[in-house]
């Protein structure tokens, strides 16, 4: 996690621990919705009123793809190449890039044999270490039936 997220999650734990729930749900909606699925303030503080508080490791992926440090992918996506693909620009080499779009596409359905993400990444990682990259997968599961957060790094 960067600084912005640390700061994030530590501002909205503070505020939960005030009581301050308007006040979260007022900075962070966005974030709340893609988590909880949260439509309105008043689903969000009857789920916070049901719950008390928020993990900090999935608040912190949440953060992150909010912020385009990763790329949030739901585990019933469907077609996700365009998406990862978008998500790469500018964070890989063109001539790269190019390589990556002709690969076969990825479809995420984790209720289908090799439909989960990992097993779909599978090639392009391939691609990627070759030359210096590596994918960096998160999952999570604890406020919905499954999250990734994908990111790309250099090795």
């Amino acid at each position: 996690m960067n600084t912005q997220v640390d700061e994030d999650v530590k501002n909205i734990q503070k505020l939960l621990s005030q009581g301050k729930y308007q006040a979260v749900y007022d900075q962070y909606a966005p974030v709340l919705r893609d988590m909880l699925f949260v439509e309105s303030p008043e689903e969000w503080l009857d789920f916070i009123q049901q719950e008390g508080t928020l993990e900090e490791e999935p608040l912190g992926l949440y953060l992150s793809a909010r912020q385009g440090a990763c790329l949030l992918l739901g585990c019933y996506e469907g077609d996700a190449t365009r998406k990862v693909l978008d998500y790469l620009k500018g964070r890989i080499p063109e001539e790269l890039l190019e390589k990556l779009s002709g690969l076969a596409p990825i479809v995420i359905d984790i209720d289908e044999l090799g439909g989960a993400l990992e097993k779909q990444i599978v090639p392009y990682q391939e691609t990627l270490t070759q030359v210096g990259f590596a994918f960096h997968i998160d999952f999570e599961d604890i406020y919905c039936a499954g999250a990734y957060f994908l990111s790309v790094e250099t090795q």
